[in-house]
């Protein structure tokens, strides 16, 4: 058997040899019970006894006596008989097990808990893993830590890159080895899982002789990573305005605006935008990140849908669908804002409008003064109900193929039968029972889905600062009217079904969600 170096604690369960053994009475026992016993013949005055045991963890069998040099022959008998009581299936022989006794016996002393058999641990697998090169996907702006105010033109940014730069080593997984324990039983390892990354639109990768997985910039641009494919957006800069004179704006990258977006502008980016003015009422699709160093403002028939997350100064007459956070600095006005993320409003206010966020939300004051019909969700998913009835409807239709396949069949049991009809019930039977699965696997995605959104939901709103009258907070489903205003910190939580508006302190404070 291989040698390890580590030793678990042991059992209590051992057993007691004496020195000076006679022939041991016929016995019986089961491999790794742990336990056997002999009859002495006699023993030498003054001797201690034999101890030959198993570790804890089955890995090695060790050995407590007196010092065995001047009966050396005696304690070799000994041993060797205990270790056939504990059916080791492997032990050294006589002569073998002597010259070990020799050379870790010292003259005049005992050996505790000497090794004389030893299996083999595991070694564990190891899981693929990614290893960035550094923290591409920092956000946010940089803080004044004495007065906590943002700075929105200097914004925490990793994301550029330059041609050929690496990016991203993917290591693939390494199986683990088994063990072997002194009886003889493997320990086994489990299976290694995998990391996986594919290689997008302005990257290219590479496999050294190890196996690991090169990604490196192909161009310049932005890292951006989207449903485990990583790719470098090129950016495309404008210097000034958005506005009739660039025209509509489409872009596959990362588009960066010195200036403002004015008025009717459509904007479709599948990357980031990041504007350095402020947005007015405009048409804009992101399938990234927005982040705006001015305000937005809005107006009836405008709409902005954010793959990712938003940052913006302020926001006013917004109507706004974001997948990620939505930070706003100071003030959000008689908006209607939609994330699967937070709104995090901490240092201003949420007055008038809609505000639904699925994490939650944080805002310094909830309401304003004659602000009535400020309504906060947290804790819903806007998306679920489209996300399900999608499904369903291709789940349906699924079935609709399915049940067409199963009449179809039917149809050709009430004919003659011929070689060509045969053949084709059997391939409108592989037809129908592929359908039959895909529809199983759909309702399966379903229930998924839903477990999956409900899980994410955080029914939790923290008002900082105050919370006004004529503001609704709803956790869920459940809605409850601020009748009276609070001119303290509150945290809204369901307690018992219920909305309630508790204190906000020690012991009270919002989860780390």
């Amino acid at each position: 058997m291989r040698t390890v170096f580590n030793h678990g604690p042991v059992m209590k369960a051992r057993i007691e040899v004496p020195t000076a053994m006679a022939s041991p009475r016929p016995t019986t026992g089961k491999p790794g019970s742990g336990t056997a016993t002999a009859e002495p013949a006699g023993t030498r005055p003054g001797s201690g006894g034999i101890q030959v045991y198993v570790s804890n963890d089955k890995l090695s069998v060790l050995l407590d006596c007196p010092d065995p040099l001047p009966c050396l022959a005696e304690t070799v008998n000994s041993v060797l008989m205990a270790i056939r009581k504990l059916q080791i299936p492997e032990y050294p022989d006589a002569e073998m097990l002597t010259q070990m006794l020799r050379a870790d016996a010292r003259p005049g002393e005992p050996l505790v808990a000497q090794p004389i058999i030893m299996g083999y641990a595991e070694e564990p697998p190891q899981d693929g893993r990614l290893e960035w090169m550094r923290d591409y996907f920092v956000e946010g702006w940089e803080i004044d830590p004495s007065t906590g105010a943002i700075n929105f033109w200097a914004k925490l940014d990793n994301r550029a890159v330059t041609q050929g730069d690496v990016l991203l080593k993917l290591h693939p997984p390494v199986p683990g080895e088994p063990g072997l324990n002194v009886f003889g039983a493997k320990i086994p390892v489990g299976k290694p899982q995998k990391e996986r990354m594919r290689c997008g639109k302005g990257v290219t990768q590479e496999d050294d002789a190890q196996g690991v997985t090169w990604f490196r910039a192909e161009v310049s641009g932005r890292v951006r990573v989207n449903d485990a494919t990583l790719s470098v957006d090129d950016v495309y800069i404008i210097k000034g305005n958005v506005d009739l004179g660039t025209g509509n704006v489409r872009h596959t990258g990362t588009l960066q605006i010195e200036g403002d977006v004015e008025q009717g502008v459509t904007i479709e980016v599948d990357g980031d935008i990041a504007v350095r003015g402020m947005i007015e009422p405009s048409n804009i699709k992101v399938g990234g990140n927005l982040q705006v160093a001015g305000g937005i403002v809005g107006q009836e028939g405008s709409r902005i849908e954010v793959g990712g997350s938003v940052q913006a100064k302020y926001m006013r007459d917004v109507e706004l669908d974001a997948i990620g956070d939505v930070t706003v600095g100071n003030e959000v006005s008689h908006a209607h804002i939609r994330t699967l993320g937070r709104v995090l409003v901490p240092n201003g206010r949420i007055a008038g409008g809609t505000t639904i966020a699925r994490a939650g939300i944080t805002v310094g004051q909830a309401g304003a003064s004659g602000a009535t019909g400020t309504v906060l969700v947290a804790g819903v998913d806007y998306l679920i109900e489209t996300r399900v009835a999608q499904l369903e409807a291709e789940v349906a239709a699924m079935e609709t193929r399915r049940q067409q396949a199963r009449n179809e069949i039917e149809k050709l049991h009430n004919e003659p039968r011929t070689p060509a009809g045969d053949e084709a019930i059997l391939e409108l039977d592989r037809q129908a029972r592929a359908w039959g699965q895909a529809v199983a696997d759909g309702e399966g995605r379903i229930r998924q889905m839903i477990a999956e959104s409900e899980a994410a939901c955080h029914r939790e709103l923290a008002a900082l600062k105050e919370v006004w009258s004529g503001t609704t907070i709803q956790l869920g489903d459940e809605r409850m009217p601020v009748r009276a205003s609070v001119r303290k910190p509150r945290l809204a939580r369901l307690l018992n079904g219920r909305v309630r508006l508790l204190p906000l302190g020690d012991g009270n404070m919002p989860d780390d969600d």
